[in-house]
């Protein structure tokens, strides 16, 4: 039969609104909300905009209470939009500029900073009231090295040497509340490395409180809370890390995360139709400028056949798009039912680092977006024309 989203014919849908299109369902993204609401019922959970930034779905996950974790002022300027209560956000940026940092500090959200430079930058701009300091632990973990952003190596963060000097500054300039922050990897479906970092961050926050004489109200390890894309992985038990979190964790600190992925990847579906069967290549109208994960990372998304899910697997082919560089591959001798031209295919959780690291290479006008929630589905961006493609140039 044919693939369903959210009780709408993913046919359906590439009929009407055309393709490469994304379509999200607005219950799964509630129900991971209310996954991470039970699991962690005393922590203070702030959504990774940089995941999935659309207006529509930022408002959605606004209005279910949840802060927002943004690194520019661009995001704060859309995070502020959606309706987020800054003053109950983080601010985490590597490498900001002095006017991502006026905008932070003329929202009131807990900045998180990763070097004493941007601390004495921030000064020449002014004295927030609260201030936390990124630590990098010397490890890191990730589905990818690309996404591992702690250890020797990561440009993220400090060590807790000159993050008890920035303490002290921070101190002596005036500040009168503290946070301490530690986000080592991103996509991790290990429970033990959760309770890791949370033992990891108090033995830290304990040696800075007794050095600088402070006391942290804000604990935050980051996001990094990972979803099953591959056949062989299996999700997180989020029920047991936060047992695990809650049995280890001593500090009165409120304890933040910042997942992005876990909220809405599961959501997303990009479905694209095939233009061409050349032996065992299929080419689809999607490529490394609608969903780039799988040339960037070599990242595995699930695909199946739209028209009817339930076709056996009896062939193998390798699945690529329109683009003019030989990485534009998203599957290579993937298992599917027999193919053929204008079918539609569905590749599976692309709700995170989706439609948002795509491009318009190759004058490919971006993707359409869709919200479905139980048969009713809405237009939450239109397509690109090649006047988009444009607009903004002067000629």
């Amino acid at each position: 039969m044919e693939r369903q989203i959210g009780g709408i014919s993913a046919v359906t849908l590439a009929k009407e609104f055309g393709t490469p299109l994304y379509v999200y369902d607005k219950q799964i993204i509630l129900q991971r909300i209310n996954d991470l609401k039970e699991a962690f019922p005393q922590a203070h959970i702030c959504y990774a905009i940089k995941a999935n930034p659309n207006l529509s779905i930022l408002k959605l996950i606004a209005q279910q209470g949840l802060g927002v974790d943004c690194s520019n002022r661009f995001e704060l300027e859309l995070a502020e939009k959606a309706g987020f209560d800054l003053k109950r956000s983080v601010f985490t940026s590597t490498n900001p500029s002095d006017e991502d940092l006026k905008k932070a500090l003329s929202t009131g959200i807990l900045m998180n900073l990763d070097h004493i430079s941007i601390f004495r930058r921030l000064q020449k701009i002014g004295l927030p009231k609260k201030i936390s300091f990124r630590i990098n632990p010397g490890f890191g973990n990730g589905k990818f090295p690309e996404i591992d952003v702690g250890g020797k190596d990561a440009k993220f963060g400090m060590s807790e040497e000159l993050a008890t000097e920035c303490y002290k500054l921070a101190k002596e300039s005036g500040v009168q509340h503290f946070g301490i922050h530690m986000m080592t990897g991103s996509c991790i479906l290990d429970e033990a490395y959760f309770e890791k970092l949370i033992l990891t961050i108090e033995t830290i926050a304990e040696s800075i409180e007794k050095k600088v004489g402070i006391t942290f109200e804000w604990m935050d390890i980051g996001g990094g809370i990972g979803v099953p894309y591959e056949p062989f992985e299996k999700p997180l038990n989020l029920k047991a890390v936060g047992e695990r979190i809650q049995r280890v964790k001593k500090s009165p600190a409120t304890l933040v995360l910042e997942p992005g992925r876990y909220i809405v990847a599961q959501s997303g579906t990009l479905l694209t139709k095939v233009t061409t069967i050349k032996e065992k290549f299929i080419g689809v109208d999607a490529g490394m400028t609608t969903l780039i994960r799988p040339m960037l990372y070599g990242a595995y998304h699930p695909i199946v056949l739209a028209n009817d899910d339930a076709l056996p697997e009896t062939e193998k082919y390798t699945v690529v798009g329109p683009i003019c560089e030989s990485t534009d591959c998203f599957a290579k001798d993937r298992s599917l039912p027999k193919i053929k031209e204008g079918d539609i295919l569905a590749i599976q959780i692309v709700g995170a680092y989706g439609f948002i690291m795509g491009s318009q290479y190759n004058g490919q006008p971006r993707a359409a977006e869709i919200l479905v929630s139980n048969g009713l589905y809405s237009l939450i961006r239109k397509r690109e024309t090649t006047e988009d493609l444009i607009r903004n140039e002067t000629y």
